[in-house]
């Protein structure tokens, strides 16, 4: 909202309370220019100065109603570490103490009435922008509560989806209040509060999922891995599946064997029998896939697109691969990284069993040979530089469609960034 003097402000608000105080009113007449100049004590003339029309008084209505002020990300920050100080980084009483402090605000009958003005009347933009502003001093605060701790949220939780929980948590309480003021307590607010923290953030360094701290609600026994259980018809692809949303919850090395075969209800020394190690596994989930993109590669040979073209082809196909299974692909890069500067796990070495990079060297020898591919590395190295900077680009850019993604690299390697003439 621009600035406005004393006066013009005066009229505002009086829109604004007329708002508030008789909405039955503003609906059945309006919001009439004779109700705001009797509310601010002020003449017709005087207003028709502020406002040369009444669109122009109801837009400044409007932006007083999504302009509200709210501290600055770094003033929270401050406030929240001055507390968990004075609690000698106790995260209970910080928070009790923060949401009794915190609380009337919260309530505040006039402050939830202007948020549901907002919400119709304000520009859809502006009210955004204020949910943003909002997001902010939440994560401030998370960061400030946990700053000494080596904090992470559990998946799939994000900084955005907690912020946004975090602060519908609160508009929740507003709403109630405004309806049932007796229902909502600064007790409730904040055991509240800290539930939603003692669930979401994880500070075992385990690189906990969401769910493991929800338990069984069906059959006991289900939970106990000693139990028997039927043997899946194929145990095989119950292990897959299962290591497929085990490696997408907790990533390569937190993702235990054991949980794998709990959660494919296989037992756990024939899932060793199957599949020795997390590698094994891998291998016999992207397989096939490779097997299918080595394929496709030699049929674009046999075909006789040109090398550059092949290359494209391959750059789409591995760009879907790793959309189409981000878990193991994911958990593929770092199971490479660990080959390369490690012991292969179980002396089976998934770079080489999966090497994908050499799918496409044949073909950049090809090219060099030909003299339509630059001498400037070797086939092998040119290879890995050209799978793994798409890879890289596709893990970092999971909102880009395979396609965009293999353009993009296409385009920086194949074509490069010189401007032509």
């Amino acid at each position: 909202m621009n600035e406005h003097d004393a006066s013009t402000i005066q009229f505002i608000d009086a829109g604004v309370r007329s708002l508030i105080d008789n909405p039955r009113g503003v609906l059945e007449r309006g919001l009439r220019s004779e109700d705001i100049v009797n509310q601010a004590g002020a003449s017709q003339a005087t207003f028709f100065r502020k406002f040369s029309t009444k669109s122009d008084f109801i837009d400044s209505v409007i932006g007083r109603l999504t302009g509200v002020r709210r501290q600055s990300a770094d003033d929270v920050r401050q406030a929240v570490g001055s507390q968990l100080k004075s609690n000698h980084n106790f995260l209970r009483p910080t928070v009790i103490a923060l949401v009794e402090k915190t609380f009337p605000s919260l309530v505040d009958g006039t402050s939830a009435a202007t948020q549901f003005l907002a919400l119709v009347h304000g520009n859809r933009n502006a009210v955004k922008d204020d949910y943003i502003r909002r997001d902010q001093l939440a994560l401030a605060a998370y960061e400030a509560l946990f700053d000494n701790a080596d904090a992470a949220l559990r998946r799939p939780f994000t900084t955005r989806s907690f912020a946004t929980t975090v602060n519908a948590l609160l508009d929740g309480f507003r709403v109630r209040a405004k309806i049932d003021p007796g229902s909502v307590t600064p007790a409730i607010v904040s055991d509240a509060v800290l539930a939603l923290l003692g669930a979401v953030v994880d500070t075992s360094g385990e690189h906990q999922h969401l769910d493991d701290m929800v338990g069984f609600t069906a059959d006991p026994a289900l939970a106990d891995p000693a139990v028997a259980r039927p043997l899946p018809r194929d145990p095989r692809a119950a292990i897959i599946a299962a290591a497929r949303a085990e490696l997408g919850k907790r990533g390569y090395f937190m993702t235990r064997m054991d949980e794998i075969a709990d959660n494919a209800s296989v037992p756990r020394d024939a899932l060793k029998k199957l599949f020795p190690t997390k590698p094994h596994i891998l291998v016999a989930a992207l397989q096939s896939r490779v097997d299918a993109l080595r394929e496709a590669v030699a049929d674009d040979i046999l075909i006789g697109l040109d090398e550059i073209s092949i290359i494209d082809n391959f750059l789409l196909r591995c760009a879907q691969l790793a959309a189409d299974e981000s878990a193991f692909m994911d958990a593929l890069l770092v199971a490479v990284a660990h080959d390369t500067y490690g012991e292969p796990e179980g002396l089976l070495s998934v770079k080489q069993k999966l090497n994908i990079p050499a799918i496409i060297g044949p073909v950049i020898q090809q090219g060099q040979d030909k003299g339509s591919l630059a001498l400037i590395g070797s086939p092998v190295d040119l290879a890995a530089g050209i799978t793994n900077t798409l890879l890289m680009r596709c893990f970092t850019r999971r909102g880009v469609s395979p396609e965009e993604n293999a353009t993009f690299i296409g385009d920086l390697l194949l074509r490069g960034l010189q401007q032509s003439r």
